[in-house]
């Protein structure tokens, strides 16, 4: 009776699984069932709200329901990021984010979420290119001349960032790292801010996106004198790469990814993965990041997992070496 009763309740439980199974799997192909929100946990207007929205317009004729961008900022990312982080794992709340998911915990900030833990990566969208820039009547043409120019002045020479663990203050610092030279940190509320100091002679250097720094040179008022990237961009093909110009560990590259809540459904994962590559590639896509110097990827989701541990890693030590901490 005992061997019969312990069959009965393996046939129960394995039943019990495949039926959960089943459910799962079912749940998954009807997904989505309502529109789908991507929560941007940065300001409208940038760079990350235009991709969320041309990526958001592409998605939802592939599932079938309203795929809705909606701005979370605050608290350097935080605050939009810790919503996702919250939400119901079925693929209907996703983020759309940056380096900020790794750097701020990495740095210490007190932030209420763990990239690791509470999220599932989906997919990494792609990589956004950065310049540095000069004024326009700075006597540096080359990034050679701006490091000649800075040893005659050690700690003359300023550079603009939006403070402590930002890109621009990291940037600026391998720089240093990399060059032998020494600057000095201005901080600054946003980007708009620092290209005006930029141009206004009012700081040195800075790092910028490649886009804004071309329409500010347009305008002439600043110059780029090199680009953060493994290549040249075909929006200024007369740039020299850092690498070209001796540095090639002189910068890190920002980047934009997807992320879904931590338990989401793999299959659900998987579509979305799929549909977001699928997004990457319309010619109307391709065109306008084309525009915003924005390399398109569409990675795996595993891959992009990778990608976000050896960042974890190296802004670690980062914070380490620099001595930058947001605790």
């Amino acid at each position: 009776m005992k061997i019969r009763r312990l069959v009965s309740a393996l046939v129960l439980t394995a039943g019990g699984l495949i039926l959960a199974g089943a459910h799962v799997n079912a749940a998954a192909q009807a997904y989505p069932t309502k529109p789908v929100t991507i929560i941007n946990p940065f300001a409208a207007g940038g760079s990350l709200d235009i991709m969320a929205r041309l990526v958001a317009e592409q998605l939802s004729p592939q599932l079938g329901q309203p795929v809705v961008v909606e701005n979370r900022p605050g608290a350097g990312s935080t605050i939009g990021t810790a919503v996702v982080a919250r939400a119901r794992p079925d693929g209907h709340t996703l983020l759309i984010t940056a380096a900020n998911i790794v750097s701020a915990q990495a740095f210490g900030a007190p932030v209420n979420y763990d990239y690791k833990k509470d999220f599932v990566p989906v997919s990494l969208l792609g990589t956004i290119a950065q310049v540095v820039a000069v004024p326009e009547d700075s006597s540096a043409r080359t990034l050679q001349d701006l490091v000649k120019l800075s040893k005659s002045n050690p700690g003359g020479f300023s550079f603009g960032s939006l403070g402590p663990g930002s890109g621009g203050h990291i940037n600026g610092r391998l720089l240093e790292q990399a060059t032998g030279i020494t600057l000095t940190d201005i901080p600054f509320k946003g980007m708009a801010e620092t290209m005006g100091a930029l141009a206004g002679g009012h700081i040195q250097l800075a790092f910028g996106n490649l886009p804004e720094v071309l329409t500010y040179q347009r305008s002439g008022r600043v110059r780029p004198i090199a680009i953060a990237m493994p290549t040249r961009s075909e929006l200024a093909p007369n740039l020299p790469t850092m690498a070209e110009a001796g540095y090639p560990t002189g910068a890190i590259v920002p980047w934009y990814g997807v992320l879904a809540p931590a338990g989401t459904p793999p299959q659900v994962v998987a579509k979305l993965q799929r549909a977001l590559v699928t997004a990457l590639a319309h010619p109307a896509v391709a065109a306008r990041l084309k525009d915003m110097a924005i390399t398109p990827v569409g990675s795996t989701s595993d891959d992009f997992r990778r990608q976000l541990d050896t960042e974890y890693a190296m802004y670690v030590k980062i914070g380490k070496d620099m001595g930058i901490s947001l605790k």
